[in-house]
């Protein structure tokens, strides 16, 4: 499990019950989120840490939330695991955030929520911007597709979760992608989205309630 900005394990709790509950054994990558830039979350905290859980060679699956995507994402490019099985991320903004583009212009929010934060925009300076627009590992990604926040529906183009808009969670290659009527900080514990991230561990693709096609179609 690796959990977003400003947020910790322990927001993590349900999905790591949900995969827990499937057989699977879990660990909490941890970092400080709000206090060090992207870098140096990556190199002093994420790799590190799944480091030492790739070392057993057990097969190394990740269910991540938002900004933990981007990191995993950015850590894979560097290293890549013998023993990598699927990944599912949960709201990652691998083209940024366009909430984020626009509240990190604000001073108390940059303080607030600290480097990682201002580097989360859209715009050339974001660090997702940098990242390769493609993946080659198995990843599957929910996003979300409703806000409960007003404020977003100025400046994110639906649908969005009211961070993040659907078309900025998609990337080249990926395994399977699926919108799910949830918002971005409900998503780890809206018990469709626990049931769609299980699926994917088990059997790589998520259950599409829709014809192949038309399933297809949505998430081109």
């Amino acid at each position: 499990m690796i959990h977003g900005l400003a947020e910790t394990p322990y927001h993590m709790r349900f999905i790591a019950a949900a995969v827990a509950t499937a057989g699977y054994e879990v660990a909490q990558v941890t970092y400080p989120s709000t206090l060090l830039p992207m870098e140096n979350l990556i190199a002093d905290h994420i790799a590190p840490q799944i480091n030492a859980l790739a070392a057993d060679g057990s097969k190394l699956h990740f269910v991540t939330h938002s900004l933990g995507g981007v990191l995993l994402h950015a850590f894979l490019q560097g290293r890549r695991l013998d023993n990598l099985g699927r990944v599912v991320m949960q709201a990652p903004g691998l083209h940024g955030s366009e909430t984020l583009e626009v509240f990190r212009r604000n001073p108390l929010f940059s303080w607030l929520y600290g480097p990682a934060a201002r580097q989360s925009g859209t715009g050339s300076d974001g660090f997702a911007t940098h990242l390769p627009h493609h993946v080659d590992y198995e990843v599957g990604i929910i996003a979300g597709c409703v806000s409960f926040d007003l404020l977003p529906l100025f400046f994110v183009p639906p649908p969005h979760d009211g961070k993040i808009s659907v078309g900025r969670t998609k990337i080249a290659q990926m395994t399977d992608h699926i919108v799910l009527p949830t918002s971005h900080d409900s998503m780890m514990h809206d018990p469709l989205a626990l049931l769609q991230t299980v699926r994917f561990l088990q059997q790589g693709h998520f259950l599409h309630l829709l014809r192949p096609r038309a399933s297809a179609a949505l998430a081109a």
